[in-house]
């Protein structure tokens, strides 16, 4: 049989509410499990989804006597609103974009076509610059990924424990890119920008200890030395007092590195592929602005940009409640 093509002029949605765009027009399906069906299929697209898992999807594996036929009914309708104009399936012709597999069902898009292909490719393309000593462009390109997020993944979709997991693993993507665009930023000098940033990150995340290194640093390397150990000890009294825990040996490494003045902190560049990390000697202060030197990071020395414009927008919600669960192990 042969393959279908995707429609061009179809575009989806999953970073945020569902949204379905079909020549620039809304038409997402209203009902709810006609929503679910589409969203666990683009949650794997391009991948075939055998009928059980999307039974179980649907259902939370317990589905009624009549899920096969009421799935089939489903498939049918969602087809029905991505092409009106589809005459039916029939001997050697398929849907062109919801394609009937043996065992189950495949939605078949192109990269342009789906959001969290785009941020992906993104967040790609700008670790890619980084290895290559290109921070201000994989800076730029982290932004514009984090840019392509509406909201909490699938906020909308009504949650089955599958759409549920996708929503968190989808958060935890969001979260691990925007402590790299962080990253980079403070490689460029950008501290002073971001104290403010890393203040909410912290409120909104208490217990992700990456954010509470990133405030330090900003702080450190603003000029706020008393300031970075104060953030130290309000991220130990979050840990201990809400989960029990006492900071981990990344967190109580760079406070004893900022209480002692033996050793400067490091940026951790490595974990954003810039080749040198910020080091400076007992004599050497911080100073407002400083960037870490690497080829292609340099200290912005403008007035600070605007925090909604520079974050992409981003940081501004909590994502699903288990985001917050899971963010009790330490980071």
């Amino acid at each position: 049989m042969p393959e279908a093509v995707p429609l061009r002029g179809l575009r989806f949605g999953i970073l945020g509410a569902l949204e379905v765009f079909r020549d620039g027009e809304p038409c997402a399906p209203t009902a709810p499990l006609q929503r679910a069906l589409l969203t666990l299929l683009l949650l794997h697209a391009n991948e075939p989804l055998p009928v059980s898992r999307i039974v179980d999807g649907l259902w939370d594996n317990r589905p009624p006597r009549s899920a096969v036929a009421a799935l089939q009914m489903y498939v049918s309708a969602v087809r029905r609103i991505l092409t009106p104009n589809w005459a039916g399936s029939g001997p050697g012709r398929q849907h062109p974009i919801l394609l009937t597999r043996p065992f189950g069902y495949v939605i078949r898009v192109g990269n342009d076509q789906l959001d969290v292909h785009r941020f992906r490719s993104l967040a790609t393309e700008g670790r890619r610059q980084l290895s290559e000593g290109r921070c201000a462009e994989g800076g730029e390109l982290f932004r514009r990924a984090l840019a392509v997020w509406r909201g909490p993944a699938l906020f909308d979709v009504g949650r089955s424990d599958a759409i549920g997991r996708h929503a968190v693993r989808l958060e935890t993507e969001r979260l691990a890119l925007l402590q790299e665009r962080i990253g980079v930023d403070l490689c460029q000098g950008r501290s002073l920008e971001l104290v403010g940033e890393l203040e909410e990150l912290c409120a909104r995340y208490p217990l992700r200890e990456s954010f509470h290194q990133q405030r330090m640093l900003a702080l450190y390397l603003s000029g706020s030395r008393a300031e970075a150990l104060g953030a130290y000890q309000s991220a130990r009294r979050t840990m201990v007092d809400e989960a029990g825990i006492e900071p981990g040996p990344g967190l109580r490494a760079l406070q004893r590195a900022i209480l002692t003045g033996s050793a400067a902190p490091s940026l951790h560049c490595s974990a954003i592929r810039c080749a040198t990390c910020l080091a400076q000697s007992d004599a050497d202060r911080p100073q407002t602005g400083r960037g870490c030197g690497t080829t292609g990071c340099r200290a912005s020395h403008g007035h600070p940009a605007d925090l909604g414009r520079a974050t992409g927008g981003q940081g501004d919600w909590a994502g699903p409640a288990e985001v917050n669960r899971q963010s009790r192990a330490r980071r």
